[in-house]
């Protein structure tokens, strides 16, 4: 077993999960409901965690799929699905395989809340690999993550790293700090609007 899957299985199990119950990303509000809206579709939450984004995606009429490597993660995110009243379909899986999974193709929408930031070098290129395969062409990638360097927890990633590792694939169409989920200004998160050429 990694060390990252015992390490998130154990938080998960203490109830040790300060990612849980974070506001979502502000372009992810205005591409699901906002005047530039996108055309509701295949959305893939990559880290779904609790499922907070995939019950938002869902109740705005996405066809989600959610993905996870630890089961009771999956198993709360269920449930916070079956409160809502709303329909997501959850995998277990490893983000660098999606392929292996059966998780499926052609989705409009990806968005990761602060998976990709937590990941080796080499877990990254199979995370965007596996992606861009996942991902239809026009389809839209929602990123958010820290800062490369941050104090303390994931090791996290800048904006050059984003274009390097997602060009030529990718294009970025904005980024920057994101006002609705950095609580901590010493701790900003960031957010990268990618569009897959």
């Amino acid at each position: 077993m990694r060390l990252d899957r015992l390490a998130f299985g154990v938080m998960y199990r203490v109830g040790f999960t300060p990612w849980d119950g974070h506001k979502l990303p502000a372009r992810l509000a205005e591409l699901v409901e906002g005047n530039t809206a996108l055309p509701k579709g295949k959305a893939l939450d990559v880290g779904c965690g609790t499922g907070e984004t995939s019950v938002y995606l869902a109740r705005h009429g996405w066809a989600v799929t959610a993905v996870d490597f630890v089961k009771l993660a999956i198993e709360r995110a269920r449930g916070k699905t079956e409160a809502a009243g709303v329909s997501v379909r959850f995998v277990c899986a490893d983000v660098t395989q999606l392929g292996s999974y059966d998780v499926g193709t052609g989705f409009q929408l990806a968005v990761d809340n602060g998976c990709m930031h937590g990941l080796s070098d080499a877990q990254r290129e199979a995370y965007v690999r596996e992606l861009s395969a996942a991902v239809a062409s026009g389809g839209r990638l929602v990123l958010a993550g820290f800062a490369e360097g941050k104090r303390r927890g994931p090791r996290g990633f800048d904006r050059p790293e984003v274009e390097r590792r997602f060009t030529p694939g990718w294009e970025l169409l904005a980024s920057g700090v994101d006002p609705a989920v950095s609580n901590d200004p010493k701790d900003p998160i960031y957010l990268y609007d990618l569009r897959r050429r």
